[in-house]
């Protein structure tokens, strides 16, 4: 080690801009990746589209439409109908839905009221649900639903509670978005298999959620999302305790060292805010015009250009992989 001080100040100096300069280019990296990458379908979740693997069919309007497949995807409200005949062809699907028993698979594309969901709930083979939207109120006859393992409930935000999800049968995946009765997540003890769960708001109406603490209860879990969420209470932490979790979603609205410190308990979660800055390609640096500005990880972090603020994104990085640093040699010293 140097003697003089100012030497050693150089010396630390010097280590912390090289250690930065290689971060800043693994980053450019990992973007020019992203950018010409077409990304894994285990991150996109259970329900992204799948067009070859008719996931979901085209949409259809009438009963007399459907082939007779596995899949079926209506698009049977907001029409240009006459409100007599919309009310008629609604009532015909209520009335046609208890009896398509090989319908494993169903989409609600256009807005679901409650009949049409209660009637979806009488269908004896469906595994998976899919409600784009609704104007549901209650989800009282999911319990009829004794094979479904697959659930996506749209923007509902008329809905009063999610309790009848306790007596539901056991679930493997699950989202959620714009569902007020969200706030609550203790239903999701009685659903200890669930591989994927999506908790969330929508456009920029974030949901309030009081604590992931339930979510402990989830130790099968590989993919969480949980992007427009605000949590009241024990922020992320009980995430950590997810053994099985592999790809996490999160709006970058935590703190820069509350995300730092959980990157380094949890290295192996792949997870876009466990890294200290990311692209943001739409927004141009007004000093240079360049458009390589990037995001710092953390809460009100502000976006950056790596060639005029140079010397604030370094600081930024030091203090992030700092932090995770030494949560990741924490944990070490906790290990027998």
């Amino acid at each position: 080690m140097p003697e003089d001080p100012d030497e050693f100040t150089r010396f630390r100096e010097k280590a912390r801009a090289q250690t930065s300069r290689r971060l800043l280019e693994e980053f450019k990296e990992r973007v020019k990746q992203a950018v010409h990458g077409h990304g894994d379908q285990a991150q996109a979740g259970f329900w992204a589209h799948r067009p070859g693997h008719d996931f979901p069919p085209e949409a259809i309007r009438h009963p007399s439409e459907y082939d007779g497949g596995r899949h079926l995807n209506l698009a049977c409200t907001q029409t240009d109908l006459k409100p007599s005949a919309q009310r008629k062809l609604v009532e015909s699907w209520c009335e046609a839905l208890p009896d398509l028993d090989k319908v494993e698979f169903l989409w609600f594309s256009s807005r679901a009221n409650q009949p049409l969901f209660d009637a979806a709930c009488q269908m004896k083979s469906l595994e998976g649900l899919y409600v784009s939207w609704s104007g549901i109120k209650s989800l009282n006859s999911i319990v009829r639903l004794r094979r479904l393992r697959y659930l996506y409930l749209g923007s509902s935000p008329s809905l009063a509670s999610l309790a009848p999800l306790e007596e539901a049968a056991p679930l493997e995946w699950l989202e959620l978005e714009n569902i007020a009765a969200c706030s609550d997540l203790s239903f999701l003890a009685a659903h200890p298999s669930l591989k994927g769960l999506g908790v969330s708001g929508v456009e920029n109406k974030y949901l309030n959620v009081h604590s992931l603490a339930p979510l402990t209860h989830l130790q099968a879990l590989e993919w969480a999302s949980l992007r427009l969420v605000r949590i009241k209470s024990g922020g992320l932490w009980p995430l950590a305790r997810l053994r099985r979790l592999k790809y996490l979603y999160l709006s970058n609205k935590y703190p820069m060292e509350e995300l730092a410190a959980l990157a380094g308990m949890r290295p192996d979660i792949q997870c876009d805010l466990f890294q200290p800055i990311a692209p943001v390609e739409y927004m141009t640096c007004k000093k240079c015009g360049t458009h390589n500005l990037v995001m710092l990880t953390g809460k009100g972090k502000p976006c950056l250009c790596p060639s005029c603020d140079e010397e604030r994104l370094k600081r930024h990085i030091d203090a992030f992989e700092t932090i995770r640093k030494a949560q990741k040699q924490w944990l070490k010293s906790q290990k027998p």
